[in-house]
């Protein structure tokens, strides 16, 4: 909690737009002398122009598909950034941040295949600066005059396509239509979020050597994951659609049913193959950690019929890893750290009671702590550090797994008779295992606010 308290007050004095989670539409609440509210700075600048301006390279003809355009953010004085886009995106964002203070920054944003674009931006700083200014909107249309024909408004009455195909999971279902060379896949989203698919090789569903489609911020970007982690150096699909219509997503694009390259897989129809599949939560447009939304089914594209969907049993597991460490470190663990600091010269206890009570209480912590990690890993299925929770967490896991075996070199370093001093070993020993034991415990204690 103290931990959490000091960040806030550090972002209140010295923080900057970029500290905010806020995408394009969230920007667009703030304008000139709306209200704010954060970084101690009750309200957004009254004038715009040059305190914060947007410009581009986009050509007045308008955008091409694919291509990437420098959007510049530009202030008058040297201040923090925040800037979002409406479609297209900034690397795997639509949004990108300037932490540092700068009077300009160019942002590198790829263009979608059709529609139009507008961008919102923020500059600001708190700290002795304390102003934070609104740019005005600017505007951009795709060169070629194509309209994303499905995309509506959130108060659209349009609806997209039924979706009779194959139900991958509960409001995420697909489509396809193959001929000779190519195979011509829809996917459908209940929800507003992002969506992705994958191909992989086997039976089992994996992240690793995944063919993956990606849609999210108005693009269908196509990746070659290698590890299970955020995906990076994404390409533009040709011909494909990232559209949302009355709350809900739909995502199109056409392959080749051949690998080209290494870093893609044959689609075969007539055989079973695993086609992985994730998507955020709803509201979640931009694309994020996925969490336990997501799973794999092995599917025959010539009849599309899935024979076995494989999903995450992650309500379990989740709940498992909370209630272990909150048994581990939040009471046996702490409670065992404080019997050998402050229980050793009990009135009437045995000799070295406290000893036998501190090493049985940390067995049982040490291990139900290692088995509540393991229900972390399986929830994730992997070794995701997303966070401070997770970065903390592996830390203190680490610390505390360590114990046990620093602790047997306790019998080498023998505690001294009365009146001797203690050997450098003894204090060696004593350094490396209580100090790893109060600092394991101090972050697995904490790491409850982390989370």
């Amino acid at each position: 909690m103290l931990l959490t308290w000091v960040s806030l007050l550090v972002w209140e004095v010295s923080g900057n737009p970029s500290y905010m989670t806020c995408d394009f539409n969230c920007l667009g609440g703030y304008t000139p002398g709306s209200a704010f509210g954060y970084m101690s700075i009750a309200n957004i600048g009254a004038t715009t122009g040059a305190t914060c301006a947007i410009s581009t390279d986009i050509p007045g003809t308008g955008f091409v598909g694919g291509t990437d355009y420098q959007v510049t953010v530009s202030s008058t004085q040297a201040l923090g950034q925040k800037i979002g886009a409406s479609s297209g995106l900034f690397g795997s964002a639509s949004t990108a941040d300037q932490d540092s203070r700068v009077t300009s920054h160019a942002y590198t944003w790829t263009a979608p295949t059709c529609g139009s674009v507008s961008f919102r931006a923020l500059c600001g700083a708190g700290g002795s600066t304390d102003e934070v200014w609104a740019a005005a909107e600017v505007s951009s249309t795709e060169a070629g005059g194509n309209v994303c024909t499905t995309t509506g408004s959130s108060g659209d009455t349009t609806t997209p396509a039924a979706a009779s195909g194959l139900e991958l999971t509960s409001g995420l279902s697909m489509t396809a239509a193959v001929d000779s060379t190519d195979v011509t896949i829809e996917v459908f989203s209940s929800m507003n979020t992002w969506i992705g698919i994958g191909f992989v090789e086997g039976s089992s569903p994996s992240m690793v050597n995944a063919d993956t489609f990606i849609c999210s911020g108005g693009t269908v970007l196509r990746y070659w994951m290698t590890a299970e982690a955020p995906p990076t150096g994404g390409q533009v699909v040709p011909g494909s659609s990232c559209s949302t219509v009355s709350g809900q997503v739909s995502m199109q694009f056409t392959r080749k049913l051949q690998a080209e390259t290494a870093s893609q897989v044959a689609i075969s129809p007539g055989t079973q193959q695993m086609v992985i599949y994730a998507h955020g939560s709803d509201g979640s447009t931009t694309l994020a950690y996925h969490g336990s939304n997501r799973g794999g089914a092995l599917v025959d594209f010539g009849s599309l019929e899935s024979v076995v969907s494989v999903g995450p049993t992650a309500e379990a597991s989740l709940w498992l890893h909370l209630i272990l460490m909150a048994v581990g470190w939040g009471t046996l663990l702490p409670w065992g750290v404080a019997l050998a600091n402050r229980a050793r010269d009990v009135t009437g206890a045995p000799g070295g009671a406290w000893f036998k009570l501190h090493r049985r209480i940390q067995v049982c912590g040490w291990t139900i702590q290692l088995v509540g990690f393991c229900m972390a890993v399986w929830y994730v299925q992997a070794l995701h550090f997303t966070g401070p929770h997770h970065v903390v967490g592996f830390v203190a896991v680490v610390l505390g797994t360590l114990q046990p075996f620093n602790a047997i070199l306790r019998k080498f370093c023998g505690h001294p008779e009365p009146g001797q001093s203690k050997t450098a070993g003894r204090r060696l020993f004593e350094v490396v295992h209580k100090g790893g034991g109060y600092i394991a415990t101090v972050m697995g204690m904490v790491n409850f606010d982390c989370s």
